[in-house]
């Protein structure tokens, strides 16, 4: 390895890049060490990693290449990222000058644990929604947590008015839905969702303080009773009589009134905020591919609206994710009244601007070199205002006419669109055109991510969607919402349900208040021996409490080995030795190996035979057969030898197979005894403590001298007669039922070439993974029955207390007080470490990872 060596440490979660160099051990490449440095440039270290890759690894050979020596690059991140990575160190500008390893450690792709912390959401709901009556807070990050865990997709289209945003929306949707033209028409913000119903669709504002919601069918409007009556119903209500047919030129024609709309002096006003439901182009896979909801906003330069960025940020709360999508003309691509617009958009907490997309439109008309841009050109571009502020993804050519007239086959009920289109479509759909248009190779993008996107359009069979650059942006877009969005979402879990804790936490606090200040007031209504022995009762009982806590570990582990569980990887051995000749002897595979080795040997005996036959007689026939039999022989010993080794293959396949799925019905199996082992234990030794606890607070109260003989005797029955403590088992209460915590995880079992397992790395993962099942069991039924036995034990204390408290109608209530928030106090707590728990999981599916 050179002596050069650089370490990129990426993790896409926390949204960092670092660097370190390496001098007899790595060091940090900071503001300490490196202030100079230009891997430090905020671009760099704050950006997302696969558009950086280039101009990061370019950096890296500037600042440590010397001598014409190939700089190590080692790697720690994510698969996905290692992958864009090895693209560019392979490409001809850098496959020679540097060298790319893997690091020690690695990250797993956020696409790949996703749905197990999808999974864990659905568990902890129930959990937060108990929680919502006690604190507004926790609704309002309620939510914010069932929105993270959606598979929703906020694409944001911003920009400035007659950039063409409303057309590039109906070319992604395929429908000419949004009314379009020259000037400012788009006065609202208008939510775009794909209707589930293929012949359904709706619209939804909200007018005078009222929802209104108008729905269409494939004729048009439907009938509505309960529209109200006014100017604007009036109007919409005479759409379903006007000649306009179906019902896309009906929402057409609805957006157009309701977008137009000024109230008077006595008119309702309406909301800024358009909701639609509409279906998408059934004809376009892209169209179907993930959940977009599309935002379309009032030009950023329309005195219509100034306020649209606060209605696009209230429409776009608890969403996440969302994939800012900035039009624009090229010849106002240097255009500077934007600079306010390039804020807002990094204060929307939904849109991430490390994934920003900046779309040319109306690309057919633009003064584009016949031969793509040269560096230079590319050059100038990127230093224009829009790309100097928001290039992040790349810079996307596209005639939004010609991509929405290749998924309407060229009709269309605008005649503007129809003349462009018509005007248009031959540069694009004929190669054989003089002037024939391909708009996707003038896209500005990262090297390695230019030359797939490229591949990936000119493999497209529509050429017109191809051509007119609006496949490439939806390939980027899905690309976007498949692979780059789910790392957001799942560093979100986190941090939410980190939140959720902190409001629960809070919760706790505020009831710990509420149970002392009950007391303080019962202690100022009591006598001072009664007050005394009720101090001595409480004090016992937080006693037998942390005592119990403390002793359980010991006493559980006085029982338990965790060896016991383990797999050796002699026995997998035994286990596959015994499947793999079950499975030769079913394919025969004896039979073929001696069938191969006979084929062998033959030729060897058919050649002495029949040069024999040569030498003998000098026959030049037979010297001609004796070659042409050599021949088949060894193509039929290959043939034999081919086909017992793919035999024997298939055999090794099976068997890994079947060992596989043996292993995991073990785990499964080992997993249920090792519940049932520690809740039987567990069961015991609470249930015995608590009968200790009673006993304890037997003696103290009954030996009391505070206490008149007859009180004694009454205290006594009740604790006598108090219910013993029942725990039973209950696995769905106690453990996060999901993939995330209750699965074997076998993704890092290596599968070799022999197609055999890796036999140690299965026992090594099988008991680790065992060893994780014993810990989180021993750790998730201790914490319910800990619950469950200071819930049985805080009841039996109240009992008593309230026995000993002559009546009174004040202090009765400070007692049902003080055992309320008791009960309150250990729910939450309860609560409170499942969602720990969840929270521990999802930081270690997303925590680094140690190569094997």
């Amino acid at each position: 390895m050179s002596d050069l060596k650089v370490k990129i440490v990426s993790n896409p979660y926390s949204k960092t890049i670092e660097f370190a160099h390496w001098d007899n051990g790595w060091t940090p490449v900071d503001t300490f060490t490196e202030p100079n440095s230009k891997l430090l440039n905020k671009a760099l270290v704050s950006g997302f990693f696969p558009f950086k890759a280039k101009d990061i690894i370019e950096q890296i050979v500037n600042e440590y290449g010397a001598n014409n020596a190939a700089v190590s690059i080692v790697f720690e991140g994510s698969e996905d990222e290692f992958e864009e990575l090895a693209a560019v160190c392979n490409s001809d500008s850098f496959k020679d000058s540097v060298a790319l390893e893997r690091g020690s450690r690695y990250l797993a792709n956020a696409r790949d644990i996703l749905p197990e912390i999808i999974d864990v959401f659905k568990i902890v709901r129930p959990l937060v929604d108990e929680s919502v009556m006690e604190s507004a807070k926790i609704a309002d990050e309620l939510k914010k947590f069932y929105d993270v865990s959606s598979d929703l997709i906020p694409l944001c289209v911003l920009g400035n008015y007659s950039a063409g945003k409303s057309t590039f929306i109906n070319a992604l949707i395929g429908h000419e839905l949004l009314p379009s033209g020259d000037m400012p028409v788009t006065a609202k913000v208008f939510q775009i969702k794909r209707s589930k119903q293929r012949d359904r669709a709706s619209i939804k504002i909200v007018l005078g303080g009222e929802d209104v919601v108008l729905k269409f069918d494939t004729d048009g409007l439907q009938a509505n009773g309960k529209l109200q009556t006014c100017a604007l119903c009036d109007r919409i209500a005479a759409i379903a009589n006007s000649n306009l047919e179906g019902m896309i030129a009906q929402m057409n024609e609805t957006l157009r009134i309701v977008n137009s709309y000024r109230p008077k002096d006595d008119d309702a006003t309406i909301s800024d905020l358009v909701e639609i439901e509409v279906p998408f182009c059934q004809d376009d896979p892209w169209a179907l591919s993930n959940e977009f909801v599309i935002f379309d906003t009032p030009g950023s330069n329309s005195a219509s609206n100034e306020d649209h960025i606060r209605v696009l940020r209230g429409a776009m709360e608890g969403l996440s994710n969302g994939l800012p999508i900035y039009i624009a003309e090229y010849s106002s691509l240097d255009s500077t009244d934007n600079k306010k617009l390039y804020e807002e958009i990094k204060q929307i907490e939904a849109m991430d601007e490390r994934f920003a997309m900046i779309i040319v439109n109306k690309a057919d008309a633009a003064d584009l070199p016949k031969r793509g841009f040269s560096e230079f050109d590319t050059d100038q571009i990127m230093d224009m205002a829009i790309p100097r502020n928001l290039y992040a993804q790349g810079i996307y050519f596209v005639s939004s006419v010609l991509g929405l007239g290749s998924k309407t086959s060229g009709h269309f009920v605008d005649d503007n669109y129809a003349e462009k289109y018509e005007d248009q479509v031959r540069k694009y759909s004929d190669p054989s055109e003089r002037f024939y248009k391909t708009l996707y190779k003038y896209n500005i993008l990262p090297e390695q991510i230019s030359e797939r996107a490229v591949a990936e359009s000119a493999a497209c069979p529509n050429l017109i969607l191809a051509n007119c650059g609006l496949y490439c942006v939806e390939q980027e877009i899905d690309l976007f919402a498949e692979r780059y969005s789910a790392y957001n979402k799942c560093h979100q879990s986190e941090a939410l349900l980190g939140r959720i804790i902190d409001v629960t936490s809070s919760e706790i606090a505020k009831a710990k208040e509420r149970r002392e200040e009950a007391k303080r007031n019962r202690e100022e209504m009591l006598d001072r021996d009664k007050k005394r022995l009720i101090e001595d009762l409480e004090a016992a009982g937080t006693k037998i409490e942390d005592e119990t806590t403390v002793r359980y570990p010991d006493a559980i582990s006085a029982h338990v080995n965790v060896e016991q569980w383990h797999i050796a990887p002699e026995a997998l051995s035994d286990r596959e030795i015994v499947l793999t000749r079950e499975n030769q002897e079913e394919r025969h595979l004896d039979d073929q190996n001696a069938e191969a080795k006979d084929a062998q040997k033959a030729i060897g005996e058919n050649l002495g035979k029949n040069m024999g036959e040569f030498l003998t007689n000098f026959d030049i026939g037979a010297l001609r057969d004796a070659a042409k039999k050599f021949g088949e022989d060894v193509s039929e010993a290959q043939a034999r030898r081919r086909k017992a080794m793919e035999m024997g293959r298939d055999a090794d396949r099976e068997t890994s197979d079947e060992l596989l799925s043996e292993v995991r019905a073990r785990f499964d199996n080992t997993q249920e005894i090792i519940e049932s082992t520690i809740d039987k234990l567990s069961q015991e030794f609470w249930e015995s403590e608590a009968e200790k606890g009673r006993t304890a607070l037997y003696n103290l109260a009954t030996n009391s001298s505070v206490l008149s003989e007859e009180k004694r005797k009454e205290v006594a029955d009740i604790i006598i007669r108090y219910p013993s403590l029942k725990l039973a088992f209950n696995a769905d209460a106690i453990f996060v039922k999901s993939n995330l915590d209750m699965s074997f995880r076998l993704w890092d079992v290596v599968i070799i070439q022999s197609n055999k397992l890796n036999l140690k790395k299965l026992a090594r993962v099988f008991n680790s993974e065992s060893d994780r099942v014993l810990e989180e069991t021993r750790e998730a039924i201790k914490n319910s029955h800990e619950l469950s036995f200071k819930e049985w034990l805080n009841a039996l204390l109240n009992k008593i207390i309230s026995n000993i408290i002559d009546y009174n109608p004040i202090l009765h209530a400070q007692a049902e007080i003080i055992s309320e928030e008791i009960s309150k106090i250990n729910e939450l707590t309860a609560r409170m470490d499942t969602l720990e728990r969840c929270t521990g999981h999802i930081s270690q599916l997303i925590d680094w990872k140690e190569q094997e």
